[in-house]
């Protein structure tokens, strides 16, 4: 019998890596006005509000000589919830991956 690992690979020929707004149970929230986010030009658009605390993540200057996939959500989770947003960003992945390494765009 095939181990499951083996059985995704087979349905799933490529890695993929997901962050999802949040936990299946939750709903996932839009922003307004982005630039309450403080990012790069966001020109007052609206956008969603894991999309938004991501790019905080990857845009702040401590975390431009990398970021783990753990420290990522870490930082996403802990930034909005000082926004009051509710929902958990999550990682799915259609192989093992080890949290601890790079997240890589």
């Amino acid at each position: 019998m095939a181990s499951f690992e083996d059985e995704a690979r087979k349905a799933i020929p490529c890695e993929v890596h997901m962050i999802s707004g949040s936990m299946d149970s939750q709903t996932s929230s839009d922003v307004f006005n982005v630039g309450n986010f403080q990012l790069p030009d966001p020109a007052g658009k609206a956008g969603g509000a894991c999309t938004s605390a991501l790019l905080k993540v990857l845009y702040d200057p401590s975390n431009q000589q990398g970021v783990t996939w753990v420290s990522a959500l870490e930082q996403m989770r802990s930034f909005l919830r000082q926004k009051d947003f509710d929902q958990i960003p999550q990682l799915t992945s259609s192989r093992m991956v080890d949290v601890n390494k790079p997240l890589e765009i």
